[in-house]
Order: C-alpha cells, then structure tokens, then sequence
C-alpha cells in the first residue's frame, strides 16, 4: 500500500470567473495519520476539499497533482469517482441540512452510504452508530426527517455516514461546528477511530491541536505554514498564524449589569413537539435594549427552539410572550405575530447557505431589508449601502454581484449578519452565528453584535462556543430540561 494518504502537489485552482482560490500549493498527509487545515474564511480550505473530491463547477482551471493512496484523482473519469467516494475518500460536510433529502428520513440518508454502492446495510449498523455518537432514542430517531434534528445531531448522523466503509481517508469540513465541547470531542475522536486517516478542516484551533499529528494553515489561496500540530502552535512562524491564534483566546467581558427597558420577555413559555416532553418548559427570560444574552447547552436541548419563540418564529403551546410590553401572539390560534413593526425582529439562522436566495446577487440580499422596511433606494444606492455594509464584517473586498454559491459558508454567514442588521432591528436573535467562522472572522462578528447591542439594540445569540460567548455577552443561560438559569 502507498504509504501517503494524500499528495497535493503544485495544486493551482482558478474559477470561471477567474479568481484563483489555490495558488501553487503543496503537501502531504502520511497513512494513519492526521493533519488539520486551517485558515480564514475565503482563504480555500474548502475548495480544497472541492478539488479532492472531484466536485469543482464545470470550466474551472485546475493545475498541479492530487493522489489518494497513489490514486490520481485529478485525471480520473467521473465513473471512477463515484466509487471512490465513500470508499476511498470519506466525506463530512460542513452543512449537515444541505447533505440530506428534506423529503427522506434519517435512516435513508445513512443508509444511502451502502445503497450507492450497491450494498445492503448490515443490521443495526444505522442505530448503532448514532448511538456511539450520543444519540439517545437512534431507532425512533433514525425514523425522523433532517429538519426534526437539531444541526448538531444531523451532523452527528453524517459522521456516521461518512465513516460506513472506514475510507482510507476521511475529509470532514466543520465536522464538529454546531456541537457543544464535550460532544465535539467525543465525535472527533470516533471519527478518527473509524477512519484510517483523517484531514480535519477546521477554525477550531484546540480542537485541531488535540485531534491532528500536522496542521497546515492557509492564506488567501497560499500554504503560508506547515509542521507538526504541537511545535507550529507553540512556536507560529507566520503571521497569520499568530493572528488566528491571538483571536482564538477571547477575555471574558467584565462590565456592569444592563439594566435597560425590556424588549423581549418570554413568561412560563413552554413548547412541546409530537406529544413528548417539553422542548421548552415554563421558561422566563426578559431581554433587555443595550443587552447581549448568551444561550449554551448540548445538542438537542432546546436552545433553536427558544430562539424561535423569542422571536416569533414559533407560537408556544402555553405562556406568553411579549414585544416591548405588548403580546406578541393574539387568542386567534391561526393568527400572525404582531411585531411593533416590520423587521423589529430579525434572525440570523444556523444554517447560512440555505438562509441566502441562490439567485440573488448579495447586495440585493443584504438590502432586501431596507426596501421591506419601506425604503425608496436605487440600485446604485443599495450596490453602496451593500459595500459599506460587508466592510463592518471583513468582506469589503467582496464583490457585491456574486451569487452566495461563489462564497465560503464563513463569507455566507457574515453576509446573513449583515443582512440583519442593516435595517437596525430593535431585536437580534442569532443561532450559531460564529459556528461557521474562523477565529478572526468570529471576533470580527462577535464586535459587530456587541456594537449593536451598545447602540441600542436587544441581541440573543445561541452558541456551542461557550468561551467566545462570554467574551462579547453581558448573561449568558444554561439550558437544561427546558429551562434557562444562570
């Protein structure tokens, strides 16, 4: 057997468009071994992985070598591909939601990993690996559809897809972005058990230092360094590896209490789905103008959906919920939300791809809110207000007339920030907005928020990131068993 799991060498990758996302890249990954890919959002890692697998956009220049176990991957037919996939090349997305059929069950996203290759799943193979991954309950469910998980768990259940066939080398993009500390671990360390070798692309430094042997870092297309995890963390060469490393270690915000007017007040809300135990149960929260309150707990415990109840994304079974001191719901069960007025509550979803009309140029998206608010404004004034807007988050280099599909899921996220806030909500509620985001990219948000916050408005973010959370929040709750305390 080839004792180099993966070669890159000399790798150049240029877009129809032509932006060069790799520039003359190269390095290894040794059998049953791991290495870690880090860098800022944009920088490539991604189109990387692309690149690996095969599944670049149709007219992309590629130059250079890609080898897995002596297997050119670069110059093989699309046939050969598609047995490798699974097999030779394992894969765990970044988006968890966008990896499945909406329409299908959990168990048939599973279970496809063995039905593409003609094989039948073994027996129990589906409810014991969401099992093994803390899945309680994986029979019944397995039985559910992707949107009845929360993303922590989908990608949980992805994992094990990708694991089904103990590739030679397992390619996990974010695998572990929207699970809590204690399950991310816990999920690396499994996947790197089922698979024989593993290049873990990650904004997640520590994690990457505990669960990789090599860590290569990139900038803007470029290799900027490379070396052993523990020695390159220790002792970073180049800048951009201080830099990520600098942001990666947040102080905890130390301020006085907020003490302004409510804004959102939940009173003995409680929510519950399918006839089983509350999600949600008998909660009080006041969010308070001036105020970021941070929400932390494991996966499926309830924070996305008390979330969506603050926000009027979702109606509670009991309880009420107020919009600066007027009820937000009426007696009328079929009734709408009554908002103090339009985008005084806006949301910024977890999963930022799919949240971003694929047909839209962004500055139209990011102004969208505006023109909804009532605003009379010109093309070339929203294409100006777009600029100014993107340059807040880090993505003033962007062009306003790309389509989302050309952007990283980091660069997607920044832009549904944007999107949200540029019409100055009185109310903010952001589920895992820094999940996708390198470490400079997340304190850049994390100061975007807190801003807003100081100028006025009420900011609830739920987050897996319990650290960089108390860097930029003035509370943050605990969830557990359906309640929020401190």
């Amino acid at each position: 057997m080839n004792d180099c799991a993966l070669r890159i060498e000399s790798l150049s990758v240029r877009y129809p468009n032509g932006f060069e996302a790799l520039r003359d890249i190269s390095f290894s990954v040794p059998a049953d071994a791991s290495a870690g890919l880090v860098g800022a959002s944009g920088s490539g890692k991604s189109t990387l992985i692309r690149a690996i697998l095969g599944l670049l956009p149709a007219g992309t220049h590629v130059s250079g070598e890609i080898t897995v176990g002596g297997h050119d991957v670069l110059h093989t037919d699309e046939t050969t591909m598609r047995t490798w996939r699974g097999r030779l090349i394992g894969y765990v997305g970044q988006d968890p939601f966008a990896a499945c059929d909406p329409l299908r069950s959990v168990r048939h996203h599973i279970e496809e990993a063995w039905h593409v290759h003609r094989l039948r799943p073994p027996a129990e193979a589906v409810s014991a690996g969401l099992s093994s991954l803390g899945v309680a309950d994986p029979d019944r469910r397995a039985g559910q559809r992707p949107h009845q998980w929360s993303g922590g768990m989908l990608q949980r259940a992805t994992t094990v897809a990708a694991a089904a066939h103990r590739p030679l080398i397992t390619l996990a993009d974010e695998p572990t972005s929207a699970l809590d500390a204690e399950l991310a671990d816990g999920s690396l360390t499994l996947l790197r058990k089922s698979c024989r070798c593993l290049l873990l692309v990650s904004h997640d430094l520590a994690s990457v230092a505990r669960h990789t042997d090599h860590i290569v870092v990139l900038d803007r297309g470029r290799v900027a360094e490379a070396g052993e995890a523990g020695a390159l963390l220790s002792s970073p060469r180049s800048t951009v590896t201080n830099s990520l490393l600098d942001a990666a270690n947040p102080r905890p915000l130390q301020r006085p209490p907020v003490s302004g007017p409510a804004a959102v007040e939940l009173r003995s809300v409680s929510k519950a789905y399918e006839d089983r135990m509350p999600v949600i149960a008998g909660t009080d929260l006041t969010l308070h103008r001036h105020e970021i309150v941070g929400v932390v707990g494991p996966s499926g415990s309830g924070k996305s959906t008390l979330l969506r109840l603050l926000s009027g994304q979702e109606r509670p079974d009991s309880g009420g919920v107020l919009a600066e001191g007027k009820p937000l719901w009426s007696g009328n069960s079929q009734g709408s939300p009554r908002l103090p007025r339009r985008g005084w509550i806006m949301p910024v979803f977890q999963d930022p791809v799919t949240s971003l009309d694929p047909r839209w140029p962004l500055w139209r998206t990011i102004t969208e809110p505006l023109v909804l608010r009532g605003e009379r404004l010109g093309r070339l004034q929203r294409q100006e207000r777009a600029r100014t807007a993107l340059d807040t988050v880090g993505l003033g280099h962007v062009d306003i007339t790309r389509r989302p599909g050309s952007l990283s899921v980091g660069e997607c996220q920044r832009v549904a920030i944007v999107r949200a806030v540029i019409a100055g909500p009185g109310v903010i509620v952001a589920d895992e907005p820094t999940a996708s985001l390198d470490a400079e990219a997340a304190a850049n948000v994390a100061a975007l928020l807190r801003r807003l916050a100081d100028e006025g408005a009420a900011v609830l973010v739920v987050s897996h990131d319990e650290r960089r959370l108390r860097s930029y929040a003035d509370r943050v709750l605990r969830l557990h068993q359906g309640r929020a305390t401190p």
